[in-house]
């Protein structure tokens, strides 16, 4: 668990300077707090912070093999590491220590990229193979743990956890992307396939990417897809959630996170009957209801000093997070320990609200005898995801820059046959659930050196969610409502909404009223002033509705400042 950093010449195996990558992976130190380490040979150089877990196994990283054909190291937890290390040891392997980057090295050596198919858990990894001169980077299968790439105007590849990371190479080019600021004003939050810094990229989740020297460089790899549709009983669920909390705990035992919501005390409840002590738990708001019904250690995070959680948020996340929550998550991260679960997911995973307007809207229109099938629910679902529109906001210039631009194509493109509730869940898990929910997750978490844990992401718990009848996806109680109805009562699985307008007319009054005569906005020259003063306005006098878009362009505003080195309005 921390962060990794690296780069790899694809050409030639030119000198690499460990000052560099030494740089990069202190630029998140944040992520791995207990421990440095690197690692150079021709062409190729690594670096790793380590974050150290109660209850874990870790190696300094990198680790290579003795004959230093291998090299690798490991952002994330090898569930599954043990029964792994005694099958390589079976076939004759060699470990050092207990580690499960040890897994990951050895594992390769004796499977390749088939190793993927045998890891349980949350990872990104890195391992060079000298005799190949190849560089391996993978991410798990629904991308709890991110990994960042850019080409460098001398050829070499770089990669690294964050995107700080890789903007403390000095040969990496700042330049903005707009259709990722289109996006991000759209969705609220950047997808993973795209970068508020043009030239990088995001390894998708479930994918591989195998750089050979010498060769041109190919794309990604998909190594792992959501499980096909099958059959499984409504009433193995319960069990289902008991098994995936267990996983996440492992032996960590982890404190848990109440940020609201049925998904945070489903977790919380599970937890605490597998304990024989009180489980500690962080919550911000109205979360003591659940605390005291499980007799938890419970610690109260208050939302205070905004200005200044504002620029924290910034900093965590490189790019910008329009969604509240993730302000939240910060808070309580803090002071929780070094592992927390939280119930991150669940509303995409279990919340059959959404799956139910979807299946409705489809039974009237076959009563009307319109019969539009599954482009209709597709167009249903493309509008739940990109209900606003943030492109009045746009100078005339401005309009130039996303052009024909179709942020929902993405959505569109992984959009499935079949049950159109079934091509809604799909399609959250391969974009939503990434790009949003687990970011939030590793940056919220990894800033307060934590490391958060997901049990609504786990892949066999999501495999048994896919495979529930249409039914019980669409009854009017939740899937995991029903499945804790003895634990808890019946309560939203999603958590409310937080103030934002109330904290935009209130202790961030100033840095809003500072939008229209934005510095980095002016630099851009993409919006219209005009159009961002009455938003402002409009908001002042007690509306509301454009609260949402003023919280996504005041974090704009300071992202391109830090980005960029840009004054911010106040």
């Amino acid at each position: 668990m921390g962060a990794i950093a690296g780069l790899f010449h694809p050409a030639t195996p030119k000198p690499v300077d460990p000052a560099r990558i030494r740089a990069m992976a202190a630029a998140m130190a944040h992520r791995g707090p207990d421990g440095a380490g690197e690692w150079t040979a021709p062409g190729v150089g690594f670096a790793h912070r380590r974050l150290a877990v109660p209850g874990g196994a870790a190696n300094a990283q990198p680790v290579a093999t003795p004959d230093l054909r291998y090299a690798a190291m490991l952002d994330g937890t090898i569930l599954n590491h043990a029964p792994l290390r005694a099958e390589l040891r079976a076939l004759g392997h060699e470990f050092v220590g207990e580690g499960d980057a040890e897994v990951v090295l050895h594992g390769f050596a004796a499977w390749g990229p088939a190793l993927l198919d045998r890891l349980e858990g949350a990872f990104a990894i890195a391992v060079h193979d000298a005799a190949t001169q190849t560089l391996f980077l993978a991410r798990d299968r629904l991308g709890a743990k991110p990994l960042h790439l850019a080409l460098l105007p001398d050829g070499a590849l770089i990669f690294a956890s964050e995107l700080k990371g890789l903007l403390a190479h000095p040969l990496l080019r700042r330049v903005p992307d707009g259709l990722a600021v289109a996006d991000y004003l759209a969705l609220g939050y950047v997808p993973d396939d795209a970068c508020v810094i043009a030239g990088v990229e995001k390894l998708a989740a479930g994918h591989f990417l195998l750089v050979e020297r010498g060769r041109t460089l190919r794309g990604a790899r998909r190594w792992w897809t959501l499980p096909e549709q099958g059959a499984a009983p409504a009433e193995a669920l319960l069990a289902e959630l008991r098994a995936a909390v267990a996983r996440s705990s492992g032996d960590a035992r982890p404190a848990a996170l109440l940020l609201g919501g049925l998904g945070d005390a489903a977790v919380v409840a599970l937890a605490a009957e597998a304990s024989g002590k009180a489980v500690a738990t962080v919550g911000v708001g109205d979360d003591r209801g659940v605390a005291a019904r499980f007799a938890t250690a419970h610690r109260r995070a208050a939302l205070d000093d905004l200005p200044a959680l504002l620029d924290d948020l910034v900093v965590a996340f490189d790019e910008p997070i329009g969604d509240p929550a993730a302000l939240a998550a910060i808070v309580a991260a803090r002071g929780s320990g070094p592992v927390v679960m939280s119930g991150a997911g669940a509303a995409l995973l279990l919340d059959g609200g959404r799956w139910r307007r979807f299946a409705r809207r489809e039974r009237w229109r076959r009563w009307r005898w319109t019969l539009p099938g599954l482009g209709a629910a597709r167009e249903d679902y493309l509008h739940a995801v990109d209900a606003s529109d943030p492109r009045a906001l746009w100078s005339a210039d401005g309009r130039r820059v996303p052009g024909a631009h179709d942020v929902a194509a993405r959505f569109a493109a992984a959009w499935g046959g079949g049950d159109p509730a079934d091509a809604a869940l799909r399609c959250d898990l391969a974009t939503r659930l990434p790009g949003h929910a687990l970011t939030i997750a590793d940056r919220a978490g990894m800033a307060a050196g934590a490391e958060w844990r997901t049990p609504f992401a786990d892949p066999r718990l999501v495999a048994f969610a896919l495979a529930l009848p249409a039914g019980v996806r669409q009854a009017r109680t939740s899937p995991l409502g029903a499945a804790m109805a003895r634990h808890l009562p019946a309560m939203p699985v999603a958590a409310p909404p937080l103030p934002v307008s109330h904290w935009l007319r209130g202790p961030l009054a100033a840095p809003v009223a500072g939008l229209e005569r934005s510095r980095p906005f002016a630099e851009f020259g993409w919006f219209d002033r005009a159009g961002i003063a009455q938003l402002v306005g409009h908001h002042r006098v007690g509306d509301d509705a454009p609260g949402a878009l003023l919280w996504r362009l005041l974090v704009l505003e300071r992202s391109l400042s830090r980005l960029f080195g840009w004054p911010r309005s106040a």
